[in-house]
């Protein structure tokens, strides 16, 4: 199951934006307060709906730190209604907050999506954190999306996992020196290295995180095929020369049926992306402030774009250089 399509109308940066997506590969990119975030957690939202069977509202209300019910929030203009739309596939979904009455309204989900969101703010190694309760959650402005990662990376591992998770999960393991494995005690997250040392998470570089969290992601099956994964930064905290093997497994996720979305920063990410994708399969989606809200353009090749905020900083930084040296 694949996001095909989002249409967002008065929500947050959003005025009237429309966007397509690839099946595989998406690299958002644009400048900070362009929504990128904003737009990840939407669509993750959505196919919250669809797996908890819970209300739209309650999801956009736990993944943004808001209550939706009160006026302006999650409204761009205070007085207009906010209209979402998705399209899962061919089946189309819509949801619709009156500003009149702070009540939402929304189409039936038939699909169940599973997806997971991984956050930029590493989370494994402070995941008692999670034990807190609701109240303190929402005084320590911690929304849904940073407890959710913990409790999908402490599911269970598969008995018999996919040969292309296993595949994958050996590349991981080169990385991370080891396996990722979970105290039954507290529930902390450790790397049993291959020497059989182990190692509390929290003392593992967070580059190293990275990688452990996706191999237990993989292990567990949150990530799987005809799941979705979002993730906001995956460059954050990482050595520029782990990018390319970042990609390399990215890419054979997608080629393996995982949908990917990716906000980005990084140059090196968005160019090993470009290089290395195979079918078509990547879209680059450039999320840009005008007149009227964010608006957002895709593109195949990131050369194409209208604009690029990744590129123009290459272009400055570049020229900046050159004024430097003379």
């Amino acid at each position: 199951m694949a996001i095909k399509s989002v249409e967002l109308k008065n929500f947050t940066v959003f005025e009237d934006m429309k966007c397509e997506f690839s099946p595989g590969v998406n690299v958002l990119i644009g400048e900070n307060g362009t929504g990128k975030t904003h737009l990840l957690k939407i669509l993750y939202a959505f196919c919250n709906v669809s797996s908890r069977h819970l209300p739209l509202q309650t999801e956009l209300s736990g993944l943004f730190n808001s209550n939706p019910k009160i006026k302006g929030v999650l409204n761009r203009s205070q007085h207009e209604d906010v209209k979402l739309q998705i399209r899962f596939n061919e089946n189309k979904y819509d949801y619709t907050l009156s500003a009149e009455d702070r009540a939402g309204y929304s189409s039936q989900m038939l699909e169940e999506v599973f997806s997971t969101f991984i956050p930029a703010k590493e989370m494994l190694s402070i995941s008692n954190i999670a034990r807190i309760g609701d109240r303190f959650q929402r005084d320590l402005a911690m929304d849904n999306s940073l407890i959710d990662i913990i409790k999908k990376a402490q599911s269970l591992k598969l008995s018999n996992p996919p040969a292309f998770a296993v595949k994958i999960a050996a590349k991981l393991e080169k990385i991370i020196g080891g396996t990722v494995f979970v105290k039954e005690n507290d529930n902390t997250f450790w790397i049993r290295k291959t020497d059989g040392n182990e190692i509390f998470f929290a003392m593992e570089a967070e580059g190293i995180r990275k990688f452990g969290l996706l191999w237990q992601l993989i292990m567990n099956g949150n990530i799987d095929k005809d799941t979705i994964l979002l993730w906001d930064e995956p460059e954050a905290n990482l050595n520029p020369k782990l990018l390319s093997i970042m990609v390399d497994i990215l890419l054979e996720l997608a080629e393996n049926g995982v949908q990917i979305f990716l906000a980005t920063h990084e140059y090196n990410l968005m160019k090993y992306f470009s290089i290395w994708k195979k079918n078509g399969k990547v879209a680059f989606i450039n999320l840009r402030k005008s007149g009227d809200g964010v608006v957002a353009e895709k593109r195949d090749d990131y050369n194409l774009l209208a604009s690029n905020a990744i590129v123009d900083a290459k272009i400055k930084l570049f020229e900046d250089g050159l004024e430097g040296a003379f």
